[in-house]
């Protein structure tokens, strides 16, 4: 077994998240105003068991959970790679839809939501690579089992991989077992069932949280949707608890004193009324039960309330502004979780501005951004991306059609007006992907746009695709009778179009020149 020193693993690390000296004792309090709930102080491992439980803790919040997490395992995805690599295309789809150890990707993706939604602590994602080792090491143990461990070491393990390995699988890690340690060399230390810890070196685990706190000794923390909305969850948990008492006669609401009438008589007469309920077949609400009493004197009573709600609360009020809040804590249109119905006219329009004003907003889209950028960075091979795309979104593909028909009718004009030739509105269709790349032989024009979930690449060198398009591109007027120039502008657009007919027949000189020119 191999000792490795604490530095090695830990560096001048705390033991977990908002531990050690005068912070352990004072952030988690300091971070945590005064609450109504039993939600614990921000932060501890006991806050996100509690947070991680909310979604049985309220109907509503569980099924927005629930939405959140479907639709981001529905959600479709596409992989290129600049060079046109099958093998890459194909090993990269199967790496995702292999993932969590062959159960796929609809299973895997909707843990690591759980997980984004109900922990502060975030997602944690372990990358396995070709070739990897498990070693048993010895590293510095928490203070919790230093006493039964004098040399204040415990027994854990490693895995010895090479950091450019081949990428073989992406396992989900359960976010209540991983304690950040803080070490950016091994930032993950985590607990497994069998009862050993496995530390993970950073090119070894994908780490994400919502929120993250800017605080330096929470290691990178964050605030999740349940905790943002925990008011809301015991607000409305308590309201519907208090509705289904009210129901099934669970609880008591007032206390009632009657006077002229003895116990044993009152004991008999409710024994009746339930007996003869009963009989009828009424469980949970028993009617008015009426007794006959042999007596002539008056019966009075005094009536104390226990509990009941204000004259002035309306339950429905309260449920809507609690469903507002979930749409905003995770990210997901009101609609989603609340539909509009019985509501008039324009409920339509208003479903479509307000679907258009939660998009970016809250945790799935932010999240489903740096899945897209964080799998093409440090997953995927260099030259290979993955783009999420929404295929139930019927709305979204409408639009992106009719763009695509003005795209087109704008390619049309411009092979009339002479600014292009035929091949180029072909390639520049495929660039839009306005048709797919079987169409065009030869890609002209691979890896020539990028946004910010792209790469770069290669060096800028023209391709031998596209000197061909060049060679191809109109070099006159399309009419031998120009018009007049009439402005400035017509001028200076005139020189334009001039400057860029020589600046093409300069390419094709001199791809000629170097022996490029195409046939």
């Amino acid at each position: 077994m191999i000792d490795l020193p604490p530095s090695a693993v830990r560096g001048d690390t705390l033991d977990y998240p908002s531990q050690g000296a005068i912070f352990g004792v004072a952030i988690p309090w300091m971070a945590s105003p005064p609450t109504y709930t039993d939600l614990p102080p921000y932060w501890s491992p006991r806050r996100d068991w509690v947070l991680s439980n909310t979604p049985k803790k309220e109907d509503m919040w569980g099924s927005a959970v629930a939405i959140a997490t479907t639709k981001f395992a529905a959600h479709g995805f596409t992989i290129k790679d600049s060079t046109d690599s099958q093998r890459k295309v194909s090993a990269s789809q199967e790496l995702l839809k292999r993932a969590d150890g062959g159960q796929g990707w609809v299973t895997f993706a909707q843990k690591i939501m759980r997980d984004l939604l109900t922990t502060d602590n975030g997602v944690f994602i372990a990358v396995r690579r070709d070739g990897d080792e498990v070693q048993k090491i010895r590293v510095k143990a928490e203070r919790s089992i230093q006493g039964a461990n004098p040399a204040g070491y415990a027994d854990a393990s490693v895995t010895i991989s090479n950091p450019g390995a081949k990428i073989t699988g992406l396992y989900h890690l359960d976010s209540l077992r991983c304690i950040r340690t803080g070490n950016l060399a091994y930032p993950l230390r985590y607990y497994s069932l069998q009862g050993w810890q496995q530390i993970y070196r950073w090119d070894q685990v994908l780490m994400y949280a919502d929120q993250p706190s800017p605080r330096a000794e929470h290691f990178g923390v964050g605030e999740c949707a349940a905790s943002r909305a925990y008011h809301t969850i015991a607000k409305l948990s308590a309201m519907e608890q208090l509705v289904y008492e009210n129901l099934t006669g669970g609880g008591a609401n007032k206390l009632v004193f009657l006077q002229g009438i003895n116990d044993p008589t009152l004991q008999a007469i409710l024994n009746s009324g339930k007996a003869d309920a009963q009989a009828r077949g009424l469980v949970y609400y028993l009617g008015t039960i009426l007794g006959a009493i042999p007596s002539d004197t008056p019966i009075t009573s005094i009536e104390i309330r226990l509990k009941e709600l204000l004259t002035s609360f309306v339950p429905k009020d309260e449920r809507d502004n609690g469903y507002l809040i979930y749409a905003n804590a995770i990210g997901v249109p009101v609609q989603s979780i609340q539909p509009l119905s019985g509501q008039g006219l324009g409920t339509g329009t208003q479903t479509v501005v307000l679907d258009d004003q939660a998009s970016g907003q809250g945790a799935l889209p932010a999240f489903l951004k740096w899945w897209e950028q964080t799998v093409s960075d440090r997953v995927l091979p260099k030259t290979t991306e993955l783009t999420f795309t929404d295929e139930n979104d019927l709305r979204d593909q409408k639009l992106r059609a009719e763009v695509q028909k003005l795209r087109a009718d704008t390619r049309a004009v411009q092979i009339g007006d002479g600014e292009i030739s035929p091949a180029m509105a072909r390639q520049m269709a495929v660039d839009s992907e306005d048709l797919p790349e079987e169409l065009v032989g030869s890609d002209a024009t691979s890896g020539g746009s990028i946004t910010d979930d792209e790469k770069v690449q290669g060096t800028g060198a023209i391709s031998p695709a596209a000197l061909a398009l060049i060679q191809g591109a109109p070099t006159a007027a399309p009419s031998a009778g120009a018009p007049a120039l009439k402005s400035k502008d017509d001028a200076e657009a005139a020189a334009l179009l001039e400057a860029e007919m020589a600046w093409a027949k300069r390419l094709g000189r001199e791809a000629q020149k170097h022996g490029r020119h195409i046939q």
